[in-house]
């Protein structure tokens, strides 16, 4: 079997080659027009590891397979060289085992060499606004694509023995699934354009276990008949037909029409049902500083953006004193179920039906180009603290957006939200220096709105450009690298003159006053928890009593004082699947509904979303129609 392999090695050696120089490409295509230094893992990952996604990576595994699959055995019977592998001490049966086995291997391993590639290049870019590694989703995905592989081998092997007729089998099923797709609304798992769809549980890849135990199953089914196909099969010199010059090119012809057509049907494929890449209505504006894209569509929405856009970069770029202005691309068309925009290094994605309004997409333009800028100016010095700076990078991102676009009545409403927050769960400064641990206990957008009011409290203490300088002093040459938290805050800030101190205190007095201003009956606290699941239920039950807050203690008491309260508009439970997430928002929630006594909410959460017996879970309410939801710490039950 071993030396079998090797013959087949060297067989497959100029389809390897091909296939390299492929990715050689596609990674020379990367190296020049993208920094690889400033890769992040989610921008790897964006499109392949969303939810449902996959069909564009099919074709392309698909069209892989399929040509290794038709280089095994068709030319080998033509020239009669399989005539030398069965003169070899080995059944036929192991011939046909061996040759397969070669050409997945071979895939599996330009799997392995273009996922390890793609790992060395993240690691030169470790940690990030971008996010971290995840080294599950990694491994997920790379086991995954190679067992999808397998099953392509097995389709091309059989299709193989049919030759060109066995191509246009293929797309003939193809177009099928398509028709099933258009017409019956799914063709569920039987189409293979299902194999690479993604699910998550937390931060955990989950794989479409069921459609990938049926295709494979398929796949050595495929290979039973194919492996008695081919090895019934006898060369042109043993008693096949004799195969002369010019059906040999008609067949070349034949085949290579037929790989076309197939590619056609299945790059047809990206363009419909869950298609991700019809580019057809796009539309393209430029400014100054900003390339949009944008779907035709929203021309009426995009035009306010324009009319604003370079208004609003130069006041950015004033708040700043920013030395360097970039030129922005700016995607309108994305989709995103978590984040309204995203930025990366010059490039925004934004989604345009998260909005409510057009004064909001505009303002969120401004926070992403802060994001934009901030990597400029600091040299991506805050991206490598990530962790003790992401407060101050959504912070100083909503401190500039709302002064460039004001939105007074959102502003205010999150400020409530994050002074209550501060106050009842006791939030100190080295709690925001900290953000893994901060999203351990508390509602991770607080980094946005406390931020906020940190920036706030920095600009009035050290000056308005002092944002700029803070950025310019972070990615100094000469500066020290991996200093602890609270060590790179007051480095920093004592090399702009400012005191870092003098900031938090004044930080300090500035939420308590506005922790005074806000209307303590708006937001109730939840007391007298109780979690219970019936033995012939399937479902979790919550149950929490809403009573006033007592200045001073954690608890809800009302045998001190009757106070009355207001009761909030909807009530939520986040059930924590895991501390760190892909991707923001993939917690699951819960709505809850008032009780009939009109003072505890039940919050039914299925069983299904808790792993094991004990789990995290945050209460939470929005205080008034229209405001962000509150949330309490993060707190612990079991069953």
């Amino acid at each position: 079997m071993i030396r079998i392999l090797f013959k087949e090695g060297r067989q497959l050696f100029p389809i390897a080659c091909l296939w390299l120089a492929v990715l050689a490409l596609g990674y020379l295509t990367k190296f020049t027009t993208e920094r690889f230094d400033e890769q992040t893992f989610s921008a790897w990952c964006e499109g392949y590891c969303d939810y449902n996604s996959g069909a564009t990576v099919v074709i392309f595994t698909a069209l892989i397979a399929l040509v290794t699959a038709y280089s095994l055995f068709p030319r080998e019977h033509d020239d009669a060289t399989i005539d030398f592998l069965r003169a070899l001490p080995v059944s036929r049966s192991m011939i046909f085992v061996g040759k397969v086995l070669a050409a997945w291997l071979l895939l599996c391993l330009l799997n392995v060499i273009s996922y390890s590639a793609d790992f060395l290049l993240l690691r030169l870019n470790p940690e990030s606004m971008g996010g971290r590694f995840y080294p599950q989703v990694w491994m997920t995905l790379l086991w995954r694509d190679c067992l999808v592989a397998f099953i392509f081998i097995s389709h091309g092997v059989l299709l193989s023995w049919f030759r060109t007729l066995g191509l246009l089998i293929y797309a003939i099923y193809l177009l099928t699934i398509l028709w099933a797709e258009s017409v019956l609304g799914t063709s569920g798992i039987w189409s293979v354009f299902t194999l690479l769809s993604n699910e998550y549980d937390g931060s955990t890849l989950l794989v479409n276990a069921k459609a990938l135990s049926i295709h494979t199953a398929i796949a050595f089914g495929f290979l039973l008949v194919a492996g008695r196909l081919w090895s019934g099969t006898e060369s042109s010199v043993s008693g096949g037909k004799q195969s002369t010059l010019g059906m040999t090119i008609f067949r070349v012809i034949l085949s290579v029409s037929g790989f076309v057509f197939l590619a056609g049907v299945l790059i047809y494929r990206v363009g419909v049902g869950t298609g991700t890449t019809t580019t057809s209505d796009l539309r393209v504006a430029t400014t100054e500083h900003y390339r949009f894209v944008y779907k035709e569509s929203r021309e009426d929405t995009v035009q306010y953006m324009l009319e604003y856009a370079e208004q609003d970069y130069k006041a950015l770029a004033q708040l700043l004193g920013v030395t360097d202005s970039p030129s922005i691309r700016v995607d309108l068309s994305a989709q995103s179920e978590h984040a309204a925009g995203l930025a990366t290094w010059k490039k925004i994605q934004m989604d345009l039906n998260a909005f409510e309004s057009d004064v909001s997409q505009r303002r969120v333009l401004s926070h992403e180009t802060t994001h934009v800028l901030q990597a400029v100016e600091s040299d991506r010095a805050l991206a490598r603290n990530h962790s003790a700076a992401k407060f101050f990078i959504e912070g100083m991102a909503q401190y500039t957006s709302f002064e460039v676009v004001p939105e007074l009545e959102r502003r205010n409403s999150n400020w409530q939200l994050a002074a209550i927050s501060w106050k009842r769960q006791n939030i100190e400064f080295t709690d925001l220096i900290d953000e893994a641990a901060f999203s351990e206990r508390f509602d991770p957008e607080l980094h946005y709105s406390l931020g906020d009011l940190w920036t706030r409290a920095f600009v009035s203490s050290c000056g308005e450009p002092a944002m700029g300088d803070f950025l310019r002093a972070a990615g100094r040459e000469e500066a020290t690298r991996n200093m602890s938290p609270i060590i790179f805050w007051r480095d920093t800030t004592a090399q702009i003159n400012c005191d870092l101190d003098t900031v938090n205190e004044l930080w300090r007095v500035q939420m308590e006053a506005l922790y005074a201003t806000v209307e303590q009956e708006q937001f109730p606290a939840f007391k007298d928890i109780v979690i219970d699941q019936p033995a012939s239920s399937d479902q979790v039950s919550i149950t929490v009593k809403l009573s006033a807050y007592e200045q001073g203690d954690n608890t809800a008491d009302t045998s001190k004082r009757a106070v009355k309260i207001t009761m909030p508009s909807r009530f939520i439970v986040r059930i924590g699947a895991a501390s760190s997430r892909v991707a923001a928002g993939v917690d699951p929630v819960f709505r809850g509904q008032l009780m009939e006594d009109g003072e505890r909410v039940n919050f039914k959460v299925p069983r299904s979303m808790i792993a094991g017996s004990r789990f995290r879970y945050q209460l939470g309410f929005t205080p008034s129609a229209g405001s962000r939801y509150y949330y309490e710490q993060w707190q612990r039950g079991s069953l």
